[in-house]
């Protein structure tokens, strides 16, 4: 049973110290209701967020907290006891009869209890809808973001002048598009419960690798006109041309004296040879990266290099956009709060914005729980990570009464502090089911209508960016990073890899069955969009930079059966 002691030690658990008389009165209920501390004290702490906002117990809400939790129980328990034929007097509890005998103990268990109306006062800034955490301190709005003054400013704009003129313009709830959006699936249909996370076998592995490399090389051949490669480690004077992945012989960073060719097993047996490229006007590598080198390797330990071959980018996917109008889409990155609290005012104000202008399609990609983030690291969350997402799935849900025409696809992240740590990421789940949000996977290609529009939440611009090597290049260094992606048809070509990257799951679920139309990339880079060879990639940004507020993207799609038109903005929330 029920003590001081055991009452008081549960109560420290939780960082709360309570005065003698309120601590008499717990044990006391403990008591009564037949219950141990351990439970009374769940139970408490269950209320007090829901109810009182996290305050320590005292006589008056003590008071509260029964008439809201053990009346229930009585309640509960006399409906039961209505149902008990017992011999004695017949009495009539509820206008059913029933016999028992006259005892008043037994009496009083029929007595309804009907607590007074208490009014309970919240804080005004919280609401049902609210998506803040529940905590055991307060949670306070950032100063930066809240006295911004660029909020709604267009920054970049791109494509046609008459879709741009049209694309600040919010739909009505009657602007309904029959649209068909379907996961772009893969060629052997392989699904996340097949992959063994942590347990890959090594000649698995390598065979995966080896044939990437043997299906990207062929391709580069292809579009090059070169019929034939030979043995990395043949020794000749002539030129040849030989195909493998970049890779880097230094515990450093890759650089020009330290990259290697590993040749497929076909034709060099994974072999390695290191590559001279002083005699190379142009290149750009990164580890990972398929090419077909042509050179010489006068003594077969050393391939001089003499012009470096990497395109392997797909042509568009024919497609008939039978839409009758335009479609309007906006794409956004997490993080969804500032990097100084868990609010979720930005969050708040892109649900605003997408319930004033009604876009048909939302692209929203994680992380929404940043595993990284300073409120989540130092423990002071009183829900789970999955109750708070929850919340925000909520008032995403919501959306679908006051703006119906608006599908939201989520994106998922590997950074989630709710979800499962590896890449590729498969989607968030959730028992509730919102009519309006779908969940997929990270990364994956979305069909609307025939526009396929490819989408990962992974920064892998950035990534590629700290590794690559390049010269003689010049443009456009964005662009650059972004064909990498186009010409090796994979969301991630690098490796190794500085995320937590699955083999099996890397080769079934991140690779480009057709350039996209439409390719999303949030990076940490600055927001852009650009025509990389007929692909219109976006990089949206995030949502927030450190305690300040970011940038997401509009787009508006205009198209024919045989054109298409693509108008796009960077705008500030």
């Amino acid at each position: 049973m029920a003590s001081e002691e055991l009452v008081t030690e549960q109560f420290k658990f939780f960082g709360i110290n309570v005065e003698q008389d309120v601590l008499i009165k717990c044990v006391n209920l403990c008591e009564e209701n037949n219950i141990d501390a351990e439970t009374f004290i769940e139970q408490w702490m269950a209320f007090s967020l829901n109810y009182v906002n996290g305050a320590s117990p005292n006589l008056e809400n003590l008071d509260l907290f029964v008439r809201k939790e053990f009346s229930k129980r009585r309640t509960n328990a006399s409906a039961k006891e209505t149902t008990r034929p017992a011999a004695g007097k017949s009495l009539t509890v509820y206008g059913a009869k029933a016999t028992s005998p006259p005892d008043s103990e037994v009496l009083s268990s029929y007595v309804a209890v009907t607590p007074k109306r208490v009014k309970i006062e919240k804080d005004a800034t919280t609401n049902q809808n609210d998506i803040v955490p529940a905590t055991y301190s307060p949670t306070v709005g950032s100063a930066k973001y809240a006295s911004r003054t660029n909020a709604g400013t267009v920054v970049h704009s791109y494509g046609d002048e008459k879709l741009l003129q049209e694309l600040g313009k919010a739909n009505s709830s009657n602007d309904v598009l029959s649209l068909k959006i379907t996961q772009v699936p893969n060629d052997d249909d392989e699904v996340y419960t097949k992959a063994m996370l942590g347990f890959e076998l090594l000649h698995e592995k390598a065979s995966t690798f080896d044939n990437h490399i043997r299906y990207i090389s062929q391709y580069i051949m292809k579009k090059a006109g070169v019929k034939e490669s030979t043995s990395v480690r043949h020794k000749t004077q002539t030129n040849v041309y030989v195909a493998g992945r970049i890779e880097c012989d230094a515990d450093a960073r890759l650089n020009a004296k330290c990259v290697v060719l590993q040749g497929t097993w076909e034709e060099s047996l994974s072999q390695s040879v290191p590559v001279d490229f002083d005699n190379v006007y142009q290149y750009s590598l990164f580890p990972g990266q398929v090419v077909v080198l042509r050179g010489i390797n006068p003594r077969g330990d050393r391939f001089i290099a003499q012009e470096v071959y990497c395109d392997a980018i797909q042509q568009l996917p024919d497609h008939k956009f039978d839409i009758a109008g335009k479609l309007s889409m906006v794409a956004v990155a997490g993080p969804y709060t500032t990097s100084d609290n868990m609010a979720y005012e930005p969050l708040k104000d892109m649900v605003t914005y997408i319930n004033t202008h009604k876009p048909h399609v939302v692209i929203m990609t994680g992380p929404f729980i940043d595993s990284e983030h300073s409120k989540v690291k130092d423990n002071t969350m009183a829900e789970t990570f999955s109750s708070l997402f929850g919340k925000i799935l909520d008032s995403l849900g919501e959306l679908s009464n006051t703006s119906p025409i608006t599908k939201i696809y989520i994106v998922s992240n590997f950074k989630d502090a709710f979800h499962v740590n590896v890449y590729p990421t498969p989607p968030y789940v959730s028992r509730r089911k919102y009519p309006n949000i779908h969940f997929i996977p990270d990364p994956c290609t979305l069909t609307i209508n025939g526009i396929h529009v490819g989408v990962t939440s992974t920064d892998v611009l950035m990534h590629i960016s700290q590794e690559e090597i390049s010269l003689g290049t010049g443009g456009d260094k964005l662009s650059r990073l972004a064909s990498h992606v186009l010409s090796q048809q994979t969301y991630y070509p690098l490796c190794p890899a500085p995320v937590p990257l699955d083999t099996v799951l890397w080769d079934a679920h991140t690779q480009l069955q057709s350039s996209p139309h439409l390719l999303v990339l949030p990076s940490n880079f600055r927001y852009f969009v650009k025509d990389v060879n007929g692909c219109v990639v976006v990089n949206p940004e995030h949502l927030t930079k450190g305690t300040g507020g970011g940038t997401f993207t509009r787009v508006l799609i205009d198209s024919d059966n045989a054109t298409k038109r693509i108008a796009a903005q960077i705008v500030r929330i």
